[in-house]
This record gives C-alpha cells, structure tokens and sequence, in this order.
C-alpha cells in the first residue's frame, strides 16, 4: 500500500504498526473520522466563539491524532493553538495557523481516504 503525498509523513504508523496494513487502514479510518467531527468544531470555535478553554481543549485533543498520521503544519500548528489558547492570546496568529491546517488537511485527505479503502 504505497501512500504518498508531499505533506504527508506516515514513518510513525509505519513503524508502529510493523508493516501490518490492515491496522494502517484502520488507524488511518480513526485518523479521518476523528478529524472530519473535531476540525469544524475547532474552527467554529476559534472563528465564532473565541472562548480560549474550549479552543485549547479542542486542539488538544486533535493533536493526539494529529502526531500518529503526520501532515504537514497539522500538529505543529495544533500544538501552537493549544498553547496560545492556554495563555489566552494570539487570536490572530490561532486563526492563521487553523488556516493553514485546513489546507494542509484538505489536500491530503484524498490521498488518505483512497489508501484507507
């Protein structure tokens, strides 16, 4: 199962699962589904709410995922929300860095859910 894309980095599976593609896949079906509920929440949050608890929980919580399927800005920029949200500052720079998680995600995810089937 050869998966490639420039933004996307999967030596972390790879080794975790010992070659077994039948966990990828599976990891890969949490990976997606995790993120296609937790990044609108995220960014519904960070757009309309701005409430810096639940940003900094909801990044969190994204950045577990974020750290196993590897792309590009993903979890560096989650970890910069969660950190920034925790000290209360930096709307701007938060609304930058979901930005780009989205298209850093977006480009990817095609990638990933043709490997996942």
């Amino acid at each position: 199962m050869p998966i490639s894309h420039p933004l996307l980095d999967l030596s972390y599976i790879n080794e975790i699962s010992g070659g077994d593609e039948g966990y990828i896949r599976e990891i890969m079906g949490i990976f997606i589904d995790t993120m296609s509920t937790g990044m609108p929440k995220l960014r519904e949050l960070i757009m309309d709410s701005q409430n810096y608890d639940e940003i900094q929980r909801q990044a969190h919580f994204l950045k577990s995922s974020a750290g196993i399927i590897k792309i590009s800005g993903v979890y560096d920029n989650l970890v910069k929300i969660d950190m920034l949200s925790k000290q209360r500052t930096g709307m701007d720079e938060i609304r930058t860095s979901l930005i780009e998680i989205i298209n850093n995600y977006n480009e990817v995810l095609p990638v990933l859910v043709s490997a996942r089937s």
